[in-house]
């Protein structure tokens, strides 16, 4: 849901008319829209009926989003799923009872919503997106915190170069701001920040307190990063927008697959000791 809500973000371009139809955005819309309906069914299905009011707003949302899709719909029709499904994310905990058994599992599910709104500023590339990719970096660092009490000596020093990675990204973006030689300054700070990184999630994958789903989850997280670095070589070349945009669909889905499976080891690795 939270993939299918930054589609929706506006772009500066679309408010003042000029046509913004992205093929990569176009597939995380549609792929927003169908692992929202099935989540949506998965609990009705697993933890009885979902509350009808939370039902109303984030299915509504996401058939609003759905119409979005077809061309020439209006264009006020993706502020109100927007919001609907901003509704919907802040209803979903106390709706869902969604319940983690270890503090260190909040921390990864909130790494994995901050990730996801960093790497899709590769996909969306607009002035919003941008601002929630700066979002998903405190969020990040947030959630490192809290991933950090529950994991062994390897998983400490991972999340500790993690955490280096993410000041230097927050860094970066400010000095993205400044022009000419702030670019300069921010392009060095993230080739640092990428190799803290790196070396992070490697780390993490020798920390034995992930589980083994875990300890895999980290290697798709290294995985993603290399799928990353050859989209921006790519990026470095004219006319390649939308191939940057699918390698980083490709990305994307391995941030979320790598994440999820690192906080279902930390959950599997607490029912073991349980």
């Amino acid at each position: 849901m939270l993939l299918l809500l930054c589609t929706l973000l506006p772009d500066l371009g679309s408010i003042i008319g000029i046509p913004d139809f992205d093929i990569p955005v176009f597939c995380c819309k549609l792929v927003g829209i169908i692992g929202g309906a099935m989540a949506l069914y998965s609990f009705h299905k697993e933890a009885g009926p979902v509350p009808t009011p939370f039902l109303a707003i984030a299915g509504g949302g996401m058939l609003i989003a759905l119409l979005t899709l077809i061309p020439d719909m209006p264009g006020w029709l993706d502020y109100i799923a927007l919001v609907a499904l901003l509704v919907a994310l802040f209803m979903s905990k106390g709706n869902l009872g969604i319940q983690w058994k270890s503090w260190g599992s909040q921390g990864a599910y909130l790494i994995l919503i901050a990730i996801l709104l960093h790497v899709y500023d590769g996909i969306g590339d607009t002035t919003m997106t941008g601002i929630a990719a700066l979002v998903g970096l405190v969020l990040y660092f947030i959630g490192l915190g809290k991933l950090k009490d529950s994991l062994d000596a390897d998983g400490v020093k991972g999340v500790s170069r993690l955490k280096i990675a993410v000041i230097l990204g927050i860094v970066a973006v400010i000095f993205g701001w400044i022009p000419l030689l702030g670019g300069i300054i921010a392009g060095i700070l993230l080739i640092i920040g990428f190799i803290f990184e790196f070396l992070g999630y490697g780390n993490m994958k020798q920390s034995v307190s992930l589980g083994t789903e875990g300890q895999e989850g980290a290697g798709k997280l290294r995985i993603s990063m290399i799928v990353l670095l050859v989209a921006a070589v790519i990026d470095l070349f004219p006319l390649t927008g939308m191939i940057v945009g699918l390698i980083s669909l490709v990305a994307l889905y391995l941030v979320f697959k790598g994440w999820t499976m690192v906080l279902l080891g930390l959950e599997n690795e607490v029912e073991k000791t349980a």
